[in-house]
């Protein structure tokens, strides 16, 4: 992909500044990071030296991605602007901004799952968060009636098929997202592939800033040329860190 785009004065695009992103080439790797029962803290092992893909393997990976003529690492204003005007013919994002590039692509948009990428001379399948938006109704509110009505509205079969045609994404009315457009839809296709791949997203808040430095640090080439050891070393050592000590 990224050597066609290339070949092409184009660009595959990614925001590698992004914990919700990276994750994807950790955990495919088989490296893990989850919160841990104190409920402040992870434990992470993306700094292995001894699995069989090490962490270091996948940094590799990352920077060998982002210093490629065919790559953009950007975040979705980036992204969209790109595949607005014709830079970005391929990119990696979520289902909301489905809509703008099939608006952008025409009859030449689709979806697929995550691609594969390679680490220490293996293919290895990008896996991803998953999850969900959940809206409470609290029993115990002043207008808990109308809360309820609240939601029963935002749920209801119209808004929620009204809802997918504006932004493309999945409905979470049973019978709106049983209907022939939902089930049609490349990018929801494209995610029920996926799921196969996905992973609760089950991680402290310290999980986010180590992530955005070092994924930053390889968006940008690593220009200093630090060991990438030491920034594995880094971001887990922040991950792993209580808030408290975080913010110090």
């Amino acid at each position: 992909m990224l050597d066609i785009a290339a070949d092409n004065g184009k660009k595959v695009s990614m925001d590698l500044s992004s914990g919700w992103y990276i994750y994807s080439f950790f955990k495919g790797a088989g490296l893990n990071v989850e919160m841990k029962e104190d409920g402040s803290s992870n434990i992470c092992d993306w700094n292995s030296v001894d699995k069989p893909i090490k962490g270091i393997d996948v940094a590799e990976a990352m920077l060998k991605i982002a210093k490629h003529k065919g790559f953009a690492s950007g975040a979705d204003e980036e992204f969209k602007a790109g595949i607005a005007d014709g830079t970005i013919i391929a990119g990696i994002n979520g289902t909301w901004n489905a809509h703008a590039v099939q608006e952008a692509f025409g009859d030449n948009y689709a979806a697929a799952k995550l691609p594969e990428y390679t680490a220490a001379g293996q293919s290895i399948q990008m896996c991803s968060f998953a999850g969900y938006k959940l809206l409470g109704v609290n029993a115990y509110s002043e207008n808990a009636e109308w809360a309820m009505r609240l939601a029963q509205w935002i749920t209801n079969e119209e808004n929620q098929t009204l809802r997918f045609r504006m932004r493309g994404e999945g409905p979470s009315n049973i019978n709106a997202a049983a209907s022939p457009d939902v089930q049609a839809s490349p990018a929801i296709v494209a995610l029920g592939e996926q799921s196969e791949y996905g992973y609760i997203q089950n991680v402290a808040e310290t999980f986010w800033t180590p992530t955005y430095i070092f994924g930053t640090t390889i968006a940008g080439g690593n220009t200093d040329n630090i060991p990438l050891q030491q920034l594995l070393d880094d971001m887990v050592h922040g991950i792993e860190a209580v808030k408290s000590e975080q913010q110090k």
